[in-house]
């Protein structure tokens, strides 16, 4: 059996931890015995906290005076059990969170701060809000390799980068369903915490038979996260509909559920959102094309529901994404291919994150042919094949990385 004043420590690490970086410092004042343990994964902090380990290194009894200092990602927790007493303190300074729960024993008093954490309410809300603003590494939002990023990333492509690609192609108009998979690979370094992903997203557009331009797309993607060791996992659903306001214009609204869970870090999240993309492009002759994209989304987090608990972080950002695309023919080198050369700029405005702008530098190069298939005298189907590899350049205040990408659409 484990201390019960260790296992609320773990208990609030399991639900509201999202660090890479765990530290608890655990004192029997009354002894002067201490121990400390840190590691970059919730899991081996709490195989660490076991009675056995525990107990090789200080000594305990319900009466001792027993002080945990948990190192939250920079947030100081502290917790406390004062000698001959069953109070327990519970204390956040830089956050203003005073609490003190008392039962008839110290098992009882724990129980009291676990559902005091059930209830959630203002103070909860203000750990999570501020986890999210100091974790480099925060897998819900606040540096590109989130979920909040991740999601923002996907449905810009959906609404720009795959859009003023077909608007390049469009003068060999095709007709016909698309499936598209686009392989990313991504490696962070933010303020010296390195995180890498690994995102498939699959998608499958329903094209109008009238205006190949206009479509219905659905999208799943999926993304594996290793943050220094500590893994994650999101998953994600989501739909818009691509429209030609004119020969140079698309506009894309979108809408997608996305979900974030990591056992090693803890975190557990909920994701809605809405954007609204923007795709104009200028013919410049010979093939060369200059497209602007803007987007705006809202990103908020969702109440979970793990078990007994009931929590949401209210985390919700407005954000802002715009780009410059270029796009450079190269049939003189390989037949129906072209180069193209962008410029992302992403803000983020609302809950206060640790990054809230990056900018992105990259080029793709890709192959786009039209297959025209003669049925009869009337009838006739045509489709598209596509293939890319690019490769991009993240900056900003606090985070540099790259990232590659493979997509192949039929």
């Amino acid at each position: 059996m484990r201390l019960k004043s260790i296992a609320l420590i773990s208990l609030m690490c399991t639900i509201y931890a999202n660090g890479a970086n765990f530290t608890v410092d655990i004192n029997n004042e009354t002894t002067g015995d201490s121990y400390v343990s840190s590691s970059d994964t919730l899991t081996d902090i709490i195989n660490e906290l076991e009675l056995t380990n525990i107990e090789s290194h200080i000594g305990y009894n319900e009466t001792n005076h027993l002080l945990a200092n948990l190192d939250f990602r920079g947030l100081p927790v502290r917790l406390n059990f004062a000698e001959n007493s069953t109070t327990l303190s519970f204390d956040i300074d830089s956050l203003g969170i005073h609490e003190s729960f008392t039962g008839n024993t110290r098992d009882d008093s724990v129980d009291m701060l676990e559902d005091w954490f059930k209830d959630g309410g203002v103070d909860v809300e203000k750990i999570m809000k501020k986890l999210v603003e100091i974790s480099p590494v925060d897998p819900i939002a606040g540096n590109p390799n989130s979920l909040m990023a991740l999601t923002v990333e996907a449905d810009f492509k959906d609404g720009f980068m795959n859009i003023a690609t077909k608007q390049r192609s469009s003068r060999n108009s095709s007709k016909g369903n698309r499936i598209a998979i686009d392989a990313t690979y991504k490696s962070l370094d933010t303020d010296g915490r390195r995180s890498n992903s690994f995102t498939l997203p699959l998608s499958y557009s329903f094209v109008s038979a009238d205006n190949d331009k206009e479509s219905l797309n659905i999208s799943l993607p999926i993304t594996y996260i290793d943050f220094e060791g500590a893994k994650s996992y999101n998953v994600g659903l989501g739909t818009s509909y691509s429209k030609p306001i004119n020969e140079n214009w698309v506009l894309t609204p979108a809408i997608k559920y996305s979900i974030v869970g990591s056992s090693d870090l803890g975190a557990l999240a909920q994701l809605g959102s809405v954007s609204l993309s923007s795709s104009y492009s200028f013919y410049l002759g010979n093939k060369y094309t200059l497209s602007i994209g803007n987007m705006v989304g809202y990103y908020t987090t969702l109440k979970v529901y793990d078990g007994d608990y009931a929590y949401d972080p209210d985390i919700g950002n407005t954000v802002f994404r715009n780009a410059l695309l270029y796009s450079i023919p190269t049939e003189n080198i390989v037949k129906n291919t072209s180069l193209d050369v962008y410029v992302i700029d992403t803000q983020y405005t609302g809950t206060e994150l640790y990054l809230n702008s990056y900018d992105e530098f990259g080029f793709s190069f890709g192959y786009n042919k039209v297959n025209l298939n003669v049925l009869s005298d009337k009838e006739e189907y045509s489709f598209n094949k596509e293939l890319k590899i690019g490769m991009s350049y993240l900056t900003s205040s606090k985070s540099n990385g790259f990232k590659v990408n493979f997509g192949f659409m039929f």
